[in-house]
């Protein structure tokens, strides 16, 4: 377990993970910080009479925004296509470019998570029907999900 009073250091990273599309589970084994301390942090960010806490608004926004660069990406090629041909300069071209390099550069983190959480879940499934016990297979998971990083 971390230490008592780390919590000023971890909570942050803890959040920043999270947000970045790691589970509870993995960042409790990375942190060497309690899944329920974790989600306690977490709660403790909750405000009243809203549906969702600061960390979960925090991942939100990071999926929309993947989504908003793709729309933009769309959206500028199309103008980029009904230009007359030669009429787009060198630096629009380059912005084209490194915008199309962040969209390729989300789509294939999410693939990569996608496929990383079958494995994880394929694991758990043959180690279950093996007969290992509940506590050998969230330590299965766990580093299977950590290899995610």
């Amino acid at each position: 377990m971390a230490e008592k009073g780390a919590r000023t250091q971890l909570e942050p990273v803890a959040r920043q993970m999270y947000i970045d599309g790691k589970s509870l589970s993995v960042i409790e084994a990375e942190l060497n910080v309690s899944r329920q301390t974790l989600a306690a942090w977490k709660g403790s960010t909750k405000k009243p009479n809203e549906e969702f806490d600061e960390w979960d608004k925090g991942r939100t926004r990071k999926a929309n925004f993947a989504l908003r660069l793709e729309a933009l990406l769309e959206r500028e090629l199309t103008f980029a296509e009904e230009r007359e041909p030669g009429a787009l300069g060198g630096a629009s071209i380059d912005s084209l470019t490194k915008l199309g390099a962040l969209v390729v550069k989300f789509r294939l983190e999410e693939a990569r998570k996608q496929t990383i959480t079958e494995a994880a879940d394929r694991a758990e499934e043959t180690a279950k029907q093996a007969g290992v016990s509940e506590d050998t297979l969230k330590k299965i998971r766990r580093d299977v999900l950590k290899m995610a990083q």
